[in-house]
C-alpha cells in the first residue's frame, strides 16, 4: 500500500523555462506559459525511497529540516513528483524533469543538492515521453 506523507491544501505554482511551449492539463495539474500548477488535493511521498515500518516511524532519504514549517524540499518534491507520475503524458525529458528538479534545489540552498539530483538522475523514473 502506498503512503501519502503530504497532501496539497491549496494550489502551487512554479514557473520554468524547461516547460517552454507545454500546454497539458489534467484533474491534478496543468502547464500553460512556462507556468505549472498543481491542483489542491494532489498527495505525494515526498523525496524517496523512505518507508514507514509498523506506520511508527520514517526509514529513508530525509526531506530535510523545517522551514516555515514545511519541509525543506516539500516543494522541489511535489514537482518532480507530479512529473514523474505524469511522464509519459508530457512532452518533457528526463533531463529537463531533472533540471527543474536541480533548480528549484538550487534556489532553496539546500546542502544536499548534488547528492539529490546525482539520485533522482540514477535511480528515479528512465522512461519519459519527452524527448531525450
Amino acid at each position: 500500500m502506498k503512503v501519502w506523507i503530504y497532501y496539497l491544501s491549496e494550489p502551487f505554482h512554479y514557473q520554468h523555462q524547461a516547460f517552454g511551449d507545454v500546454e497539458f492539463s489534467n484533474a491534478w495539474f496543468s502547464i500553460k506559459d512556462q507556468t505549472l500548477t498543481i491542483r489542491s488535493g494532489y498527495a505525494w511521498d515526498g523525496a524517496t525511497p523512505k518507508w514507514q515500518p509498523l506506520g511508527l516511524f520514517t526509514v529513508g532519504t530525509p526531506d530535510g529540516a523545517l522551514r516555515c514549517g514545511l519541509p525543506w524540499t516539500y516543494h522541489a518534491t511535489l514537482v518532480h513528483d507530479v512529473l514523474c507520475q505524469f511522464r509519459h503524458q508530457l512532452p518533457l525529458s528526463k533531463q529537463q524533469v531533472n533540471q527543474v528538479f536541480d533548480d528549484q534545489l538550487r534556489e532553496l540552498g539546500f546542502p544536499l543538492r548534488a547528492l539529490y539530483v546525482w539520485a533522482v538522475n540514477k535511480f528515479g523514473p528512465q522512461d519519459f515521453g519527452g524527448a531525450s
